[in-house]
């Protein structure tokens, strides 16, 4: 697969950008490059950016927007949005929108330090995104029910946080339920950790996470942590919650919380996280 990159809007990319196409369906969702290109650009506040793939063609095209306040959402004033991101249509079903979303964070924490706080919005029907989102480590804190077209969601990244984008969840087939391994795979090839646990009914509870000692410090743990929400959701959609117990909340909680789960009562003297699959 090509690998992407992103940069910011050129002048000269005008003419590959009003050959970009969307579908009617997916017009309801974004917007056209050639519809929102000149407010950016105008606008001190926002920066239009396109996406590369390997071969230097523009597949791709967003608008950060710094200090943006979102209608009916109430978010800090030192914040960026993604506003407007699409994949020209010609070009979808090579995963370009997979990669784009795990490289976001990576990208936007190099060239806006100085903002915490990620933010976007995604129409609640459009389950495709928003679970591209979750998977890049993006979480769902808010839902507005009179949305434009509808029900939205509203989406969180800590900029302060650390990100992979090369790791992917893979389950270990040789394993039968009710136990499962989830390999952690780096680059399609490469394990570098797992998760076990046991499922009992609808509910995954996560027994053991392990990262290569080498691997670690670099966020992979907490990459997973993120992604396995959406791999349950894709795989084992039987799964509607994930539970883990840990008598170490001190230094277990920030991992679990980055990841989108809960801390709930004790359990047996242990300290009890849990996160939703389908919500």
């Amino acid at each position: 697969m090509d690998q992407i990159s992103i940069r910011p809007f050129q002048e000269n990319d005008r003419e590959t950008l009003a050959a970009f196409r969307l579908s009617e369906q997916q017009q309801v969702y974004s917007s056209l490059p050639t519809d929102v290109v000149d407010d950016a650009v105008d606008d001190p506040d926002r920066v239009p950016c396109v996406v590369l793939n390997g071969g230097g063609t523009i597949i791709g095209f967003f608008v950060l927007h710094k200090h943006y306040q979102h209608e009916g959402y109430d978010t800090p004033h030192e914040v960026v949005y993604i506003r407007s991101l699409s994949i020209d249509e010609k070009l979808q079903g090579r995963g370009y929108g997979t990669q784009v979303a795990m490289r976001l964070p990576i990208y936007i924490q190099e060239n806006f330090s100085n903002f915490d706080h990620l933010y976007l919005v995604v129409d609640a029907e459009n389950t495709a995104a928003w679970n591209l989102y979750e998977r890049a480590g993006f979480t769902h804190t808010a839902t507005k029910e009179d949305g434009p077209i509808g029900k939205e969601r509203l989406y969180y990244l800590d900029l302060d946080s650390k990100y992979v984008h090369n790791i992917k969840l893979g389950r270990d087939d040789a394993v039968q339920l009710p136990a499962i391994k989830i390999d952690i795979v780096r680059n399609q090839k490469e394990t570098i950790g797992e998760i076990k646990g046991k499922v009992d009914r609808a509910e995954l509870r996560i027994t053991h996470l392990h990262v290569k000692a080498q691997e670690r410090e670099r966020g992979v743990a907490s990459s997973a942590m993120r992604q396995i929400a959406t791999f349950l959701r894709r795989d084992m959609p039987e799964i509607k919650q994930l539970t883990i117990l840990t008598d170490d909340a001190a230094g277990w909680h920030k991992l679990f919380e980055k990841g989108g789960f809960v801390m709930m009562e004790d359990e047996g003297g242990q300290q009890k996280f849990v996160k939703y699959v389908n919500y």
